[in-house]
């Protein structure tokens, strides 16, 4: 048995042993614990992000970058984007936040993560210009662990001799640290509402501050968005000569076989198409994200994009917690969903991909969340819950989520720590249910650092296609069996 993590993933950062690589990770955590009046110095983020750059000597000119913005799957398209990229035979790097059990998580280059001693040696390379720069432009205001992190990705992207870089957006976009690069395309993914306090109030105020990557005669791409949103980036599209193109427009996509969430598809664009495409991410939502980076790959690459690539870098993507089924017993779906979007989105692919198949829902949430919005998306066709919270600072307390829970009709019991929460699930799902965790990334990283599951490679892959199989046809009692 070993901890529930993909062949090749970093093992979580608590059972990392080298104590230099321990140091280094405080060093950049505490970066954002450091006093930040995050109010008035957003409008500083990107030039402090190229002084940072700049002291460092500009890696990030050694390499094209993509720009991934928008609320809902912005992680996942940038995997599949550098995966078909990779697939191509082109050198390529990912940059991502937050990670679910290590840091090392959110660097990826040439097919592997950034190494413990690599992230030591640039971390003890880049503390000396953190110090520099915010002792020569104190007015910038200080650097925080997401910045220090683009910066260390750009300098290993250049290291390892990168063509280019897939590098998603944290909040927003125009005063994101990540606009800073100057991207040779961007891409939108769905917009929601989310991040109201900093990016809001309404769904126009989001959409203005994600088309702040979008760059003057650049290419251009965007997943379907409401109609607020898509009157923004149009509007910006046009003012600045951006080329824009959208999913569901000149780019479609259609399902091969059914359930259509998890069937083979196939992606069309302008005058090409790319036949039966398989991800393995449940899912419509993730058939939206793959034919955005399946345009975002066109875009770069143009008429160079082997079919092959494409086939192969979309079925090779690995992006845990996104509707990831593991193969516990009864079994675990894992799903990061923190708004109510994206809740919804997960809704709709649990009753198209396990349509008789009674569900428990694990929840956490941060406090700065729409916890109402998201119960109320899951609410309907569970059979119980379970709450608890997470080690996270910005952890809503149990008993907090459970009223909300309870008020939208689930029966629902509390937990003080997320292995509590997987236990009393466990029984209440039985032999025959599927445990539903999500509300948080946090959660997801806590139970992929926890959960043990066997890690014989095939026999856990046969093993994940006979729950899948079995959730699709009407209970039977035979679910636990297959376990």
């Amino acid at each position: 048995m070993a901890p529930a993590r993909l062949p090749g993933w970093p093992a979580p950062d608590d059972h990392e042993p080298d104590s230099a690589y321990r140091a280094a990770l405080r060093y950049l955590l505490d970066l954002s614990h450091r006093p930040y009046p995050r109010d008035a110095h957003r409008a500083h983020k990107v030039a402090r992000m190229r002084h940072l750059l700049q002291l460092l000597g500009n890696p990030q000119r050694g390499f094209a970058s993509i720009l991934v913005a928008g609320t809902k799957g912005k992680g996942s398209t940038t995997a599949m984007l550098a995966a078909i990229l990779q697939a191509t035979g082109r050198r390529v790097g990912r940059f991502t936040s937050p990670h679910l059990v290590s840091f090392r998580e959110r660097i990826w280059a040439d097919g592997r993560f950034v190494a413990a001693s690599e992230l030591t040696a640039y971390t003890h390379q880049l503390a000396p210009r953190i110090t520099e720069l915010e002792q020569r432009w104190p007015a910038l205001g200080p650097v925080t662990t997401f910045e220090a992190a683009l910066a260390l990705a750009c300098g290993h992207f250049a290291a390892r001799g990168c063509d280019l870089a897939v590098v998603e957006v944290g909040i927003g976009g125009t005063h994101d640290a990540t606009n800073a690069l100057e991207p040779a395309a961007s891409l939108i993914t769905a917009i929601s509402e989310d991040h109201l306090d900093v990016l809001g109030p309404t769904l126009a105020d989001i959409a203005t501050a994600k088309a702040g990557i979008l760059r003057a005669g650049r290419s251009a791409l965007s997943a379907p968005q409401p109609a607020p949103a898509e009157a923004v980036l149009t509007a910006r599209a046009r003012a600045l000569g951006t080329p824009l193109a959208w999913v569901g427009r000149e780019w479609q996509w259609e399902p091969v076989g059914t359930p259509a969430g998890r069937a083979p598809f196939a992606v069309y664009g302008p005058a090409i198409r790319y036949e039966r495409l398989e991800v393995p991410l449940l899912g419509r939502h993730q058939r939206d994200n793959a034919t955005l980076a399946v345009a975002g790959a066109h875009a770069v690459a143009g008429d160079v994009l082997p079919s092959a690539a494409v086939a192969a870098g979309l079925r090779a993507v690995e992006w845990p917690g996104r509707a990831q089924l593991m193969p516990t017993a009864p079994p675990l779906l894992l799903d990061g969903a923190h708004n109510a979007a994206s809740a919804a989105a997960l809704r709709e692919t649990l009753d198209e991909c396990f349509p008789e198949v009674p569900r428990v829902l694990l929840l956490a949430c941060s406090a700065d969340k729409d916890a109402s919005g998201i119960v109320n998306a899951l609410a309907t066709g569970a059979v119980g819950g379970v709450a608890t919270a997470t080690a996270h600072e910005r952890a809503l307390p149990p008993a907090a989520l459970a009223a909300v829970m309870r008020d939208a009709g689930l029966s629902t019991t509390e937990a003080a720590s997320v292995a509590e929460a997987w236990r009393a699930a466990a029984a209440l799902a039985g032999r025959d249910g599927l445990v539903v965790a999500t509300g948080s990334l946090f959660l997801v990283g806590e139970l992929l650092g926890q959960l043990t599951v066997p890690q014989d490679g095939d026999a856990a892959t046969s093993q994940r296609s006979t729950i899948l199989k079995a959730a699709n046809r009407p209970r039977d009692g035979r679910l636990a069996q297959t376990l």
